[in-house]
């Protein structure tokens, strides 16, 4: 994969990340779900990006 590729990765974790808090501030999801998805979220930019490098 190009930086471009990965780059669009990222962004696209990021937008997640940010709507998972305001899912969570306003109510609709639980403390589970919210910790899942950051969790997750991590575990992907973190080993799952430098690996598709």
């Amino acid at each position: 994969m190009n930086a471009k590729n990965l780059k669009i990765i990222g962004y696209v974790v990021l937008a997640i990340l940010v709507l998972n808090m305001i899912l969570f501030g306003m109510g609709l999801i639980n403390w589970i779900i919210f910790w899942l998805v950051i969790a997750s979220g991590a575990v992907l930019v973190y080993w799952g990006l430098p690996k598709m490098r």
